[in-house]
């Protein structure tokens, strides 16, 4: 995943998403703000984060994020989900 972003407009590194992947099927994806508090979740292994807006129409402000992912994979046995929580920060930037 990557830890950096710069939704800004200019069509270069505007949205978060993953670097191709394979054999992913679903996601549980959430991403909480420096308080803790819940800011986006997606089941969408494309993940497109952009330019989005809280609940109050606040646009992404820049700062660090946290995340927790959950991903189910497509294995032979079917759609499990993966061995390991993926969990990281990512940083909001606009220059």
């Amino acid at each position: 995943m990557p830890n950096t972003f710069t939704p800004n407009g200019d069509n270069q590194n505007d949205l978060f998403k993953p670097y191709p992947y394979r054999f992913i099927e679903e996601i549980d994806l959430k991403i909480f703000n420096r308080w803790g508090g819940l800011f986006f979740e997606t089941t969408d292994p494309d993940i497109l984060l952009g330019r989005e807006r809280d609940s109050s129409g606040t646009e992404l402000s820049d700062g660090t994020y946290f995340y927790v992912c959950k991903v189910f994979e497509q294995r032979v046995q079917g759609i499990v989900p993966a061995a390991s929580l993926l969990e990281g920060y990512i940083q909001i930037l606009r220059p």
